[in-house]
This record gives structure tokens, C-alpha cells and sequence, in this order.
């Protein structure tokens, strides 16, 4: 009986670390971060390393409901898109994005602690 009770205590404190993981991002700034991926993978912006940021979205991703997963793909796959195509003040204007808004996606994805500054 004991090692019941102790299996169920295990079991439920890892559901909840879990639950707390999947709410360190929301739905939107999860969709914010896959737009800086694609903007980070572009190779007319001049590619990065996406391996944070690739980990983070991964992590995220795997408890979220597939419509917000499809948002993410398509999210990542038109900025990339977009940034391969760019060029003059658009290309500007998406590096400014890149080292601006998604400075924080891009350094600190490991953590999951990405703060939004779009704002």
C-alpha cells in the first residue's frame, strides 16, 4: 500500500512539473517564437544558429493542441518565406525585427523564459 501511495505521489508531482513547463510560454508568444525561427533559418538575412531556439519550440510544442502546433509551422515556414524573398528596405526591416523582437527568443530559448518586447 505504501508504494502506491508513493508511485501516485511521483506520478502526480511530474504531471504538474509538467503542466507548470507547457505554461511557461502561451499559445502567442509560442507562435512569436516560430516567426523568429523562420527568420533566423533565412539565408538572405544571413542564417544563425537555431539549435535554442529549435529545442525550445520542441519542448513546447509537444503539449499543445494541433491547430496552435499547425500556427507554429506555418508561422515559421511564411517568415522564412518571407525573408528569403526580402530585399532593400524589407530586408532591413526584417533584420530590425530579428535583432530587435526576437532577441530574446533567439539568446535565451533554453530557458523558455523569453520575454516578449514587440511591445
Amino acid at each position: 500500500m505504501k508504494k502506491i501511495v508513493v508511485a501516485a505521489t511521483v506520478a502526480v508531482s511530474a504531471l504538474a512539473f509538467a503542466a507548470q513547463a507547457s505554461a511557461a510560454v502561451s499559445n502567442l508568444d509560442l507562435l512569436k517564437a516560430a516567426r523568429c525561427r523562420g527568420l533566423a533559418g533565412s539565408e538572405t538575412l544571413g542564417k544563425l544558429d537555431t539549435t535554442k531556439i529549435d529545442a525550445l519550440l520542441k519542448t513546447e510544442s509537444s503539449a499543445r493542441e494541433l491547430a496552435v502546433r499547425t500556427s507554429m509551422v506555418n508561422k515559421m515556414n511564411s517568415a522564412l518565406k518571407e525573408a528569403n524573398a526580402a530585399d532593400g528596405a524589407k530586408k532591413e526591416k526584417l533584420l530590425a525585427e530579428r535583432s530587435g523582437a526576437c532577441t530574446a527568443w533567439l539568446s535565451e530559448a533554453t530557458t523558455g523564459a523569453a520575454v516578449n518586447t514587440s511591445n
